[in-house]
């Protein structure tokens, strides 16, 4: 049986576990961005992962931000980072949203309009790569968006065949999480496409 514990990028990702999974102790990381370094984010995940040393597996979720590198590639080279600072025996899990976790959102546009009553109700487009923050406040308009309230809201009404369908991203962090014994997950395992 898994007891998964999360390193994530800010306080709106941290509350999102914190809803979905209520019993799993969840870190921010506090290192993130373009400019700052593989090498700088693994060695405080590693920090982070030592003092989590009784949880299995350690789920990270690491925005892509505006990095050059493709999410594929940041979750190898971050792993690698962690590694390099003698974390061994560790299953450790990384998902790299592209480009932040508001494109994840994005990719299940019916819970932003149901979130924010659109009418007429925003059609389901392809939002991976582009600046999710940017795009989400353009289609909500004259609506406020806060990260840490409205986030997670909304993520809550997302389903999961919908972020796995239209993001490229979270199928590829879904895949490597969808054993993990969650809620959330659980209750559309068996529609979720293999």
């Amino acid at each position: 049986m898994s007891n998964p514990a999360f390193i994530v990028d800010g306080q709106m990702e941290k509350k999102i576990i914190q809803s979905l999974c209520p019993s799993s102790p969840v870190r921010i990381l506090n290192r993130n961005g373009k400019d700052v370094s593989y090498d700088v984010a693994g060695k405080y995940a590693s920090s982070l992962i030592r003092l989590l040393k009784h949880n299995y597996p350690i789920i990270i979720v690491f925005d892509r931000e505006n990095r050059s590198d493709p999410s594929a590639t940041i979750a190898t080279s971050l792993h690698d980072a962690i590694i390099g600072y003698g974390i061994q025996n560790v299953d450790i899990l990384i998902g790299v949203p592209d480009r932040m976790i508001e494109n994840w959102l994005l990719a299940d546009i019916s819970s932003i309009n149901m979130y924010y009553g659109l009418n007429p109700c925003i059609c389901q487009i392809n939002f991976e790569g582009t600046n999710g923050k940017s795009k989400l406040r353009s289609i909500i308009g004259n609506s406020t968006y806060s990260e840490t309230q409205d986030g997670p809201a909304m993520f809550s009404l997302c389903s999961v065949n919908n972020l796995y369908s239209n993001s490229s991203s979270f199928k590829s962090f879904c895949n490597i999480i969808k054993t993990i014994n969650c809620t959330w997950l659980s209750e559309f395992n068996l529609k979720m496409p293999s």
